[in-house]
């Protein structure tokens, strides 16, 4: 319950102080005196959008700020809680600042909140009804949610909203899964035949250099040969042999020697030059017996290099490059998924979830048709108390066919986040009239009689706290006598709501509890501009006030 409005510097207010009842209160004045600015300041509390030319010209700050019993309500404590808002179970403060040419800000109980917080904490303290609102009617998008509230199944509507979201999604990997599993398979193939190539292939670091240097000796083995017998027959084999010609230098230096002693060390020298040609000699021989003539190995070896210049071309240029393909083709493997295995999983989650949406919705449609009956016969006596006799007012569930959607009723439809159906609103204002979708057929009147009934149907279900309802032009489009009905209707739903009321109808002013006249009047300062002013009426002002609403001169008894 609203116990308290100050507005500063908002639109033409300058300073308003506004101290509410508990039942019916309600605002009137001339057209354009201002009611709608404070229906505006209370909107923009409740998590409106703000824009700048909310500020008063000439200031620079805006500030609304409110004063709401909570009455101990589960429901905003539970929501302060989860905002981490301290509170005292009974009333919370709320601020809303708008800076020019910056953010704006809200504020609960001092702390601040996200405008996301502050529309929901608001939520279910207070409801505001106007032209937006009848809009939000007409519109059939909307009548499954009236429904549901009236039913109490938002918060089964929620949890089904995040079922049907989980489903689709598995849906769509299982999908997306499938439609590439066989590109998956082929990926994966190719990955298995890469390892087995390269394993078999059993490259290691440095092999081709030592195939190469093998090659070339078996392709150069004849001319190896040559070199090595020509060697032999320079060292010993000719008539002029090396060994042979240093073995007669032996001798005579031999004989030099025993002449004259200082010989000595050629003597020797010319020996160890001897033994090292003829340990040349015995090596070149044992280096010609060796040298390979095997046209079978240099084929292999041929056959290797090829295979090994495949695979270099193939997967790097490189032995180490054939190597890191092969430790990231493991490493590949290692993260692949089994598609069959994983497309297993995938069918079950979805099944699973295809299972408790279809359990959830179909609980929640069950619910819907009883509740639709219910609201149907509360709505149509609610019609008749505001002057819309003989009123027939009901709930068309509407279905769409859908030959790959899901089973109901034992016919296919699409599902949707919100259930098996939409649905809309169908109503017959005149006796004898066919029921008719609500858009089509409801005048700007009854649409706000509508919107009352539904209101006052929706408080009869709930009505455990006094929420603030306030409904600007609540009267358009009536008078008379169903003005004095919906007067009545008012004041009977003032009883469990706290009402703030923005009228044009005496009817509607005299069964108020609380009466304030709005009007504009010039400011005090040197500006003289135009200022909203409020003005809480006692009964001779009030009296005042309804005869000028009926346009009565000031000695006419009221």
């Amino acid at each position: 319950m609203l116990k308290h409005l100050h507005i500063e510097n908002f639109a033409l207010v300058s300073r308003l102080d506004i101290e509410f009842g508990e039942g019916m209160n309600v605002l009137t004045g001339e057209t354009g005196a201002g009611k709608s600015i404070i229906v505006g300041a209370i909107a923009r509390l409740l998590g409106e959008k703000a824009d700048q030319t909310d500020i008063r010209s000439g200031t620079g700050l805006a500030v609304i700020e409110a004063d709401f019993n909570i009455g101990d309500n589960d429901d905003i404590i539970k929501i302060l809680d989860q905002a981490e808002i301290e509170h005292n179970r009974k009333t919370i403060s709320m601020r809303r600042e708008i800076v020019l040419n910056k953010p704006s800000k809200s504020l609960i109980n001092g702390q601040l909140v996200t405008l996301t917080q502050l529309r929901d904490i608001t939520r279910p303290m207070a409801e505001l009804f106007g032209q937006h609102s009848h809009q939000q009617l007409l519109d059939e998008k909307n009548h499954l949610g009236f429904l549901d509230r009236f039913a109490g199944l938002s918060d089964k509507v929620d949890e089904l909203r995040q079922v049907f979201h989980d489903w689709q999604n598995s849906a769509q990997q299982l999908k997306r899964l499938e439609s590439r599993k066989e590109t998956e398979k082929k990926e994966r193939e190719l990955l298995l035949f890469q390892k087995d190539e390269i394993e078999k292939a059993g490259i290691n670091i440095g092999e081709e250099e030592e195939l190469l240097a093998e090659r070339k000796i078996l392709d150069s083995a004849r001319l190896l040969g040559e070199k090595a017998s020509l060697i032999l027959r320079i060292l010993d084999q000719d008539e002029n042999a090396a060994l042979n010609i240093l073995g007669t230098c032996r001798k005579e230096l031999s004989d030099m020697a025993a002449i004259d002693k200082k010989l000595e060390p050629e003597t020797e020298l010319m020996e160890s030059a001897i033994i090292n040609l003829e340990e040349l000699r015995t090596r070149i021989e044992a280096y010609l017996s060796s040298i390979p003539d095997d046209p079978d190995r240099l084929e292999q070896i041929n056959l290797r290099l090829d295979e090994i210049y495949r695979l270099k071309k193939k997967y790097g240029g490189s032995e180490e490059a054939i190597l890191e393909t092969l430790r990231q083709i493991n490493f590949q493997l290692g993260r692949r998924i089994d598609v069959e295995e994983q497309l297993k999983i995938l069918r079950a989650d979805e099944k699973k979830l295809r299972l408790r949406y279809t359990e959830t919705a179909l609980e929640i449609s069950a619910i819907r048709r009883k509740a639709s009956q219910k609201l149907s016969r509360v709505v149509e006596k609610e019609l008749n108390q505001v002057g819309i006799n003989s009123a027939k007012f009901d709930f068309e569930f509407i279905y769409e066919s859908d030959p790959v959607g899901l089973e109901f009723e034992g016919k296919r439809i699409r599902p949707f986040p919100e259930g098996f159906e939409t649905g809309r609103f169908l109503v017959s204002a005149n006796p004898g009239e066919p029921l008719k979708p609500l858009a089509r057929t409801a005048s700007g009147g009854e649409i706000s009689r509508i919107m009352l009934a539904l209101k006052a149907a929706d408080k009869q279900k709930s009505g455990k706290y006094k929420m603030l309802l306030v409904f600007d032009e609540i009267d358009a489009g009536i008078g008379g006598r169903t003005a004095a009905m919906v007067a009545s209707r008012l004041a009977d739903l003032a009883k469990s709501s706290q009402l703030l009321v923005i009228t044009h109808l005496h009817q509607i002013a005299s069964l108020s509890d609380d009466h304030y006249a709005v009007e504009k009047v010039e400011s005090s300062d040197r500006s003289k501009r135009n200022i909203v002013a409020v003005k809480h009426l006692g009964s001779a002002d009030r009296k005042k006030e309804i005869e000028r609403m009926l346009s009565l001169p000031e000695n006419a008894n009221v």
